[in-house]
């Protein structure tokens, strides 16, 4: 993973990254809203929620409407993403922010509920699978882990039928082309895998009850309990 290069583009677009969601992402309310009402139904008793990769604090604004009783660690390795989220969150004592990399130290224990949201496709193989191994070691007893991200097709064509979709979607949306630029230029960094790839790596590191709980194209969301 190009640390730099990814801290430079979310750097760079932290200040119209949330109005432009919509834009880029054409499931929005599915991915970000629906979905994640599953974990209610799970446990409504969650007390430690870490958010990787947590940018502006999108996700966990969305998981905080269901557990609002809940401590809060967000963590991004963009400094002016989480700027941001410290103002979305401003006056609520139960939030924390850590600029860090989350590949290399993720320094909380006894976690209940950690998630993220279209980070985890920015790596490499190896620091993804590494990664749930330490996901599973950080959670609790009957903790969940759920992602939502970015994946790709399991095959080539279908792949880039989903491609061509989605580039015709973001084409037709009002951002500006210096926007679409920009956004194609972090695509760039993608790592993409498919959704059975990711399961079987979340089983190989422990989790026993790993599904794909939601999917539109190139878009899903994980759980995986421990």
């Amino acid at each position: 993973m190009d640390i730099h290069k990814i801290q430079e583009q979310f750097n760079f677009i932290a200040q119209k990254y949330d109005q432009q969601r919509r834009s880029f992402i054409p499931c929005y309310d599915d991915f970000y809203k629906r979905s994640i009402s599953l974990l209610k139904y799970y446990r409504d008793d969650f007390k430690t929620i870490v958010d990787l990769g947590a940018g502006t604090g999108l996700l966990t604004k969305e998981i905080y409407e269901l557990y609002p009783q809940a401590h809060y660690v967000l963590m991004d390795i963009s400094k002016n993403m989480l700027k941001i989220a410290e103002e979305r969150f401003k006056g609520l004592d139960h939030f924390e922010f850590a600029e860090c990399n989350y590949v290399e130290d993720i320094p909380i224990k006894n976690c209940d509920l950690i998630c993220s949201a279209l980070s985890i496709h920015h790596l490499e193989n190896d620091d993804k699978a590494a990664l749930y191994h330490t996901l599973f070691q950080k959670l609790n007893p009957l903790g969940c882990f759920i992602n939502l991200d970015q994946f790709v097709g399991e095959t080539e064509a279908i792949n880039d039928l989903y491609n061509v979709w989605w580039y015709d979607y973001i084409d037709r949306s009002e951002i500006s082309s210096e926007e679409k630029e920009a956004w194609r230029n972090r695509k760039k960094l993608d790592k993409e895998n498919t959704i059975p790839e990711t399961i079987e790596w979340l089983k190989s590191s422990g989790f026993k009850k790993v599904e794909c709980i939601y999917s539109f194209m190139k878009f899903g969301v994980i759980m995986a309990i421990k």
